[in-house]
């Protein structure tokens, strides 16, 4: 892979070979941020190759203020969210307070550690089960609490990436992480319960 200095310059005089490469480096990741966000493939293809349409259109116009990569991620993040208006999917969320502060440490992080798996056949059944429940939990959250797990949990972007693409300051992106989180450990809760009492 070349580096991003010598992939812009290539990208910027219009090399076909740079175009492919910036597709083989950062596509698969697009279009599974893309997936995972909007909740339709198709739609996704859609909204991913908009952005490469748009980022071969505006490549110029990258003033390197920000990674390449969380530059990519936002014009994707921002097709998305236009696909999804489009779908009439998009979902405006309260800031209410959240009755499960204490769960969670000031950093974010679980306050206790989440059910240790056994290694038994009936435990990896339990943790195939949860795994379900948190993949329909992640896809029932609305769509800001959704992207913002998405672009840290999943694809492991650091604050400063996630507020670029997000546009929000780093209070703001705090607060969306903690109460995403917060929506995940609920569902991991009631499942234990329910767990529990069968």
């Amino acid at each position: 892979m070349q580096n991003e200095e010598q992939l812009l310059e290539g990208l910027r005089r219009g090399d076909n070979a740079a175009y492919s490469e910036l597709l083989r480096v950062y596509g698969p990741t697009l279009l599974g941020y893309a997936t995972r966000l909007i909740g339709n493939r198709d739609d996704a293809e859609e909204a991913v190759q908009e952005a490469i349409v748009s980022i071969i259109g505006h490549i110029n116009r990258f003033e390197g203020r920000c990674s390449l990569r969380s530059w990519l991620f936002r014009i994707v993040h921002h097709k998305s969210v236009d696909q999804l208006r489009r779908g009439a999917r998009y979902v405006t969320v309260s800031e209410d307070n959240d009755p499960l502060e204490d769960k969670f440490t000031r950093l974010g992080k679980w306050a206790e550690d989440v059910y240790a798996w056994e290694n038994s056949p009936e435990a990896q059944v339990d943790a195939r089960q949860m795994l379900e429940i948190v993949h329909r939990k992640m896809n029932d959250l609305p769509h800001n609490y959704r992207q913002m797990l998405l672009l840290r949990e999943v694809y492991q972007l650091d604050t400063p990436e996630i507020c670029e693409i997000l546009d929000v300051t780093p209070v703001h992106a705090r607060v969306m992480l903690h109460r995403a989180r917060q929506a995940l450990y609920q569902a991991v809760e009631t499942y234990r319960k329910q767990r529990g009492s069968t």
